[in-house]
């Protein structure tokens, strides 16, 4: 049966919960879509009602943000982060943006310590060259539809981390030196085997919500050493993620804005999983100009072994990624942005055997556009190459595009609205399921990220899937989320 072979294909690339708890006589059920849901159960339904309370919640506080945003401190332009010398996702960009943050909903919301605090933070960068940040961020979703085999309809998972830079070298000068570790783990709270990323082992979608996976206990993230050369060029060495500077876009952070992962990851780009690689920016100003980011990174990673470099003489498989930008400087300190990504990945020996693994090449173009409060955004990216990837790249062809309302009502934050189409592979599993073309998948996704106070955020959002790939039994499927962030 030709359903039963994609889902136990689609399962073996990430978990082996397929193995261990499902039966073929369990899913015989699968094109008919009738049983093996779990779903009606009370820890379902007790899931169910927090994440409909946490939405009741946010319509609440929107209520309550339009009596408070006089009260509240000016809110900076949302885009005036670390993150303009790299990208959100960047642990320089994490650090900085854990310092209390202007335009929360309830500003003076804050702990009795928190100003000695921070000048404790200030005062072990400036004599010492240490920063620091902690993080936790938790993501509750829903979907209206699963495959059969899904052990449940909605997931509650968390990412925790601990972002550590030191400078050792001409600290804030041209030729500072620096050292960066990330500590971190992903997992679900709930005890059930559903992995945050949903996609394709749990709802058959093309895409996920690819960053918010398991990691099998603690993992060691970023391990790299940096090196400015004439405060313009950075060089980074080690282990760390792909997308960390490559491919910007200021909404990108799934913890905090898109969750789907065209607008964030971008899967579509066949990137390794976090590991050895070597990096580098020129970048001579951050608002205004021309900047250039490249890439090489071990197509064999895989974090959840440690710090592992082993595959990258015995194997040389690699990920190669450029990047060439223009920003163009608008009033207020605000941009407009585009960029064209140029990537090569090599097949991987990792790969899981039954799944299509060739090397391929692709692009992305991608464009923002402010105008006022208001930015618009789309691009479009091709590939050819088949498996790879932090798992297993399936699509062609994405095409995005949408509108944001940058610090409504003077909250710090966005709320965004993004249109997405993708088309798969010919032969989309491969000898997985010989003669299978999964169908092209588009969708819809909004948030709004608003500043809670000033060290959390929060982020409802709903998310629209139409055509899911791999679940040719279902034609929309919604999937509401409610994010959290605390950062200090």
């Amino acid at each position: 049966m030709i359903i039963v072979r994609i889902v136990r294909a689609v399962y073996a690339v990430r978990t082996d919960f397929f193995v261990e708890a499902v039966l073929p006589g369990e899913i015989t059920s699968i094109e008919t879509g009738a049983e093996g849901r779990m779903g009606g159960n009370s820890a379902a339904g007790f899931r169910r009602a927090g994440l409909m309370g946490a939405f009741l919640a946010s319509a609440a506080l929107g209520c309550l943000s339009s009596a408070r945003a006089q009260d509240a401190e000016s809110a900076q332009p949302a885009d005036q982060v670390a993150a303009l010398n790299a990208t959100p996702v960047d642990i320089g960009a994490t650090i900085e943006q854990s310092v209390v943050q202007p335009g929360a909903v309830f500003p003076d919301f804050q702990l009795g310590f928190r100003a000695d605090y921070e000048a404790f933070k200030r005062r072990l960068w400036q004599e010492h060259g240490f920063r620091f940040a902690v993080n936790y961020s938790q993501i509750l979703q829903y979907a209206s539809e699963t495959l059969p085999i899904a052990p449940a309809d909605t997931s509650l998972s968390a990412w925790a981390a601990l972002d550590l830079i030191w400078a050792p070298i001409d600290r804030g000068g041209d030729f500072e030196g620096s050292a960066a570790v990330t500590v971190a783990w992903r997992g679900s709270l709930d005890g059930n085997p559903v992995n945050a990323a949903f996609g394709v082992p749990s709802v058959g979608s093309l895409w996920s919500a690819y960053e918010w996976g398991d990691w099998d206990g603690i993992v060691i993230e970023n391990l790299f050493w940096e090196q400015r050369i004439a405060g313009d060029l950075r060089i980074r060495i080690g282990n760390q993620a792909p997308q960390a500077l490559y491919n910007f876009s200021r909404f990108k952070d799934a913890r905090t804005s898109f969750t789907a992962s065209p607008f964030a990851f971008q899967e579509t780009i066949p990137y390794p999983a976090i590991g050895f690689g070597v990096a580098a920016r020129w970048q001579p100003s951050p608002l205004r100009g021309p900047y250039v980011v490249a890439t090489l990174n071990d197509m064999n990673a895989d974090p959840q072994n440690g710090v592992n470099w082993s595959k990258v003489g015995s194997e040389g498989q690699f990920f190669y990624g450029a990047e060439f930008g223009y920003r163009w400087p608008e009033e207020a300190g605000r941009f407009s942005h585009l960029h064209v990504n140029i990537f090569y990945a090599d097949e991987r020996a990792r790969n899981p055997p039954p799944l299509p693994n060739e090397a391929g090449w692709g692009f992305r173009v991608y464009g923002e556009k402010q105008l006022d409060s208001i930015v618009l955004f789309g691009g479009y990216t091709h590939n050819t190459a088949r498996g790879g990837g932090i798992s297993t790249t399936f699509a062609r062809n994405t095409v995005t595009g949408g509108i944001a309302y940058v610090n409504p009502n003077s909250i710090r934050g966005e709320i965004a609205l993004g249109l997405v189409w993708s088309e798969p592979h010919k032969e989309t599993l491969g000898v997985a399921a010989p003669g299978f073309n999964a169908r092209s998948q588009y969708g819809t996704e909004i948030y709004w990220r608003a500043q809670l106070t000033p060290n959390t955020s929060i982020t409802p959002g709903l998310q629209i899937i139409g055509n899911p790939s791999f679940n040719p039994n279902a034609s929309v499927i919604a999937q509401p989320h409610f994010k959290f962030r605390v950062s200090f």
